[in-house]
């Protein structure tokens, strides 16, 4: 039998290995540049540099200039986005084109403007001759810069939520919420606890805590073959098993087929939302529970 792998897979374990070594070589970069004080948001999401990055990504785009990446995005929006989706991602019948084998090899527009110029005919692409050179070098930064973003994906920011009516909002929890929650009571600046986006993903979908005592846990009744009963906090709960707290400390058993088990979710209401919320429920909600500080 004669030992040895294919080119592919060896390929594919060298540049493994090139990536570990570099996201390895990171930490020390980035500490020998780390000043004494602490930086500011805007220093600390720059990550590492793209002599670094460039190690794994060798035709990473560079960050664009901001304003000429909106000019292009308005540009995009425009003439390309019925086809090619308003980020780029592919839509009615055009790729995406973050993905492109084309826009990722592209040089300051080499590649792009001839095809924006000229268009795609035989793949149902119009020309856009009219578009000006700093048109087309605008769209180019969009794409480039989306590009970017979509390999280095902590490059992503979180769009604010809280877009909604508070009024529209305040008068969803008291219809829905206010029998379990109270803005004077439970969620008492619950806003100056967590950001918008945080807030959002709590109330749509809370998890209970773990350990002993925590109200948010299920309650639950195991009644035995024997007939005897225990009551508590569940602490765990698959097809083979299920254990509890209550007061006299931890108990687990298993599921026979003359076990009994009840369970009573705390999260119920929650759940039974999310049949029916709306969108602008959802938004109308978060943007009032931002206004709990």
């Amino acid at each position: 039998m004669r030992l040895g792998c294919n080119k592919q897979v060896g390929s594919t374990f060298r540049m493994f290995l090139r990536a570990c070594a570099v996201m390895i070589a990171v930490a020390p970069l980035l500490a020998q540049n780390q000043p004494a004080t602490r930086q500011t948001p805007a220093a600390e999401d720059q990550g590492p540099p793209d002599s670094v990055l460039r190690q794994i990504w060798p035709n990473l785009p560079p960050n664009q200039d901001p304003t000429a990446v909106a000019r292009g995005k308005r540009l995009f929006e425009a003439n390309c986005s019925f086809c090619h989706g308003p980020e780029a991602t592919g839509g009615n019948g055009g790729p995406d084109l973050i993905r492109s084998v084309l826009v990722n090899h592209d040089d300051k527009g080499n590649l792009i403007g001839p095809v924006v110029h000229n268009g795609r005919p035989d793949k149902g692409m119009p020309t856009f001759s009219s578009l000006s050179d700093q048109q087309i070098s605008d769209l180019v930064a969009f794409l480039h810069q989306r590009n970017r973003d979509a390999r280095l994906r902590f490059t992503y920011k979180v769009e604010n939520v809280a877009i909604g009516d508070a009024s529209a909002g305040k008068s969803y929890f008291a219809a829905h919420c206010s029998n379990c929650h109270s803005a004077t009571g439970d969620l008492a600046g619950l806003a100056s606890k967590y950001p918008a986006d945080v807030l959002q993903q709590l109330w749509l979908s809370p998890q209970p805590r773990s350990g002993t005592g925590d109200t948010q846990l299920s309650d639950v009744t195991i009644t035995l073959p024997s007939g005897q009963t225990f009551s508590g906090k569940l602490a765990h709960l698959d097809e083979f098993d299920v254990s509890l707290y209550d007061a006299r400390g931890y108990h687990s058993f298993p599921r026979t087929s003359g076990t009994k088990v009840e369970v009573q979710n705390p999260l119920a209401a929650h759940e039974e939302l999310l049949s029916h919320l709306t969108d602008s429920d959802m938004h109308n909600v978060t943007t009032y529970l931002e206004t709990l500080k």
